[in-house]
């Protein structure tokens, strides 16, 4: 009869933990908060990490640690406008993602938006960017030049 380890739950976090410590031990960074699920680990890389440009830094140092080809700005769809910069990669067997809240820009009538173009929009507060568009953060230069939408 053939036998098979079985990894409890508990176990296979604990292990995830350990992966995702050689991680962040190897990047020399601190003042993260890891959270554990059952098949990854989050890896958020919070205010007390510095302001965005240097969150933005510690975010590509993991992600490029964990093998990701790229960070990203993912945009919340639906609700009030948020964004965040992450990157997704492995630390052993451990799929790991780290991630920042940026900070959409304001502006007078409504929030910032960057089309594929590179052109600027004023979205209405309730609306969402056009598909292909994204919220102007944090990160991004001065909004000089930007054009209300119509």
């Amino acid at each position: 009869m053939m036998s098979i380890p079985v990894i409890s739950e508990a176990a296979a976090m604990a292990a995830a933990l350990v992966d995702a410590a050689a991680l962040i031990e190897e990047a020399g960074v601190s003042g993260l908060t890891v959270t554990c699920y059952g098949d990854r680990v989050r890896i958020l890389v919070g205010a007390s990490a510095g302001d965005a440009r240097q969150r933005a830094a510690v975010v590509a140092a993991l992600g490029g640690l964990a093998g990701a080809a790229r960070c990203r700005q993912a945009d919340a769809p639906g609700g009030s406008p948020a964004a965040w910069l992450d990157a997704a990669g492995q630390a052993g067997g451990t799929l790991v993602e780290v991630t920042t809240p940026l900070a959409v820009r304001a502006a007078p009538g409504g929030t910032l938006a960057a089309g594929p173009d590179g052109g600027r929009a004023v979205i209405a507060a309730g609306q969402q960017p056009p598909p292909g568009w994204r919220w102007v953060t944090e990160l991004d230069d001065d909004p000089a030049g930007w054009q209300e939408a119509g």
